[in-house]
């Protein structure tokens, strides 16, 4: 479906900024707009873009992705249509918001890939003697990882920059809400569910569906309440090599963040924490935790959550059958 005339004149009006070099582009009321440029803030004042734009604007991207917007549906999750594919927006309408009439954060996707080493070392991980090389390992030897940070932390660009270290012959799978995760493989089936669960199609589903699709690898974008308890089932059945972030401040937060997940989920009734924490350890290998400290984006730690565990449950830590002995 082409997108309307007046979807494609708002993104014309908008196409300069869509181009800017920055992380974010929100605006908290109109015709004012923040500008995330790593760290700094710059405002933008337009007078275009008044109350009547910015609305127009939404209603015509939610039904351009068979949403609504208005009070009684009023928050939009969805991305922009090519030719700005991977730009993700979070509006809430007026009905939501105390001394606002419009709230909009469109996400700006990285325009390259960034390599891995453009990521500092912290001193933790210098402490430790974690390079690039063993990390690196991690992707090449299967292991299932989450890549664990804060908003804006660079969790999706890090989790790219692990891409490259797949081999291309293997087969990807990856299921997401928003377009964000590059691809190189040409053998490779990108499914997408809806930002808010619904009948039609769930993450439950689209998992199911993933795992009947033969993958080498699977690749959520992020886990979260829907899709935690299944994802960690899945590596829990001999899918390795699985790749996903998690909004968390540390590796213990990280931990914490995905019991509460699966209990608000509902994926297990009357689940004690102990139990909860050895399906964490037979299913996740690493959590890698980033940060952005000012204008870096820093690797802080990578926690051997399979040892980290076993050691706090009391159980014996067993290695991989291939585990080298310099690993993490």
């Amino acid at each position: 479906m082409n997108n309307s005339l007046l979807l494609n004149n708002a993104l014309n009006v908008l196409e300069p900024y869509l181009n800017l070099e920055a992380n974010e582009l929100i605006f908290n009321k109109p015709k004012e707009m923040f500008v995330d440029k790593g760290g700094e803030w710059e405002t933008i004042t337009d007078e275009r873009l008044d109350y009547n734009f910015l609305e127009s604007f939404l209603i015509e991207l939610a039904i351009k992705r068979n949403q609504l917007f208005d009070e009684k549906h009023c928050h939009l999750s969805c991305e922009l249509p090519a030719p700005f594919l991977r730009y993700r927006v979070q509006a809430q309408h007026k009905s939501s918001l105390f001394n606002s009439e419009i709230s909009l954060c469109i996400r700006i996707p990285s325009k390259e890939q960034f390599p891995l080493e453009s990521f500092t070392l912290g001193q933790l991980c210098i402490e430790k003697g974690i390079t690039y090389e063993k990390i690196r390992t991690i992707v090449r030897k299967k292991r299932n990882t989450l890549v664990s940070g804060g908003t804006g932390s660079g969790k999706t660009s890090f989790l790219n920059s692990l891409m490259g270290e797949i081999p291309l012959s293997e087969r990807i799978v990856t299921i997401e809400d928003s377009q964000e995760l590059h691809i190189k493989n040409p053998n490779k089936t990108q499914l997408a569910v809806p930002k808010t669960e619904n009948e039609i199609y769930s993450y439950a589903e689209a998992i199911n569906n993933a795992m009947r699709l033969r993958p080498d690898r699977l690749f959520l974008g992020e886990i979260d309440i829907r899709n935690t308890f299944t994802f960690l089932r899945i590596c829990n059945t001999g899918h390795a090599g699985n790749l996903s972030t998690i909004h968390a401040n540390s590796p213990e937060d990280a931990i914490e963040a995905i019991i509460s997940n699966i209990i608000l989920g509902g994926g297990l009734s009357n689940a004690d924490t102990n139990m909860l924490l050895r399906q964490i350890k037979t299913a996740i290998k690493y959590i890698i935790q980033i940060k952005r400290i000012g204008k870096q984006r820093v690797i802080l730690d990578v926690v051997n959550i399979k040892k980290e565990l076993s050691e706090k449950l009391g159980i014996p830590y067993i290695k991989e059958e291939d585990e080298e002995e310099n690993e993490i």
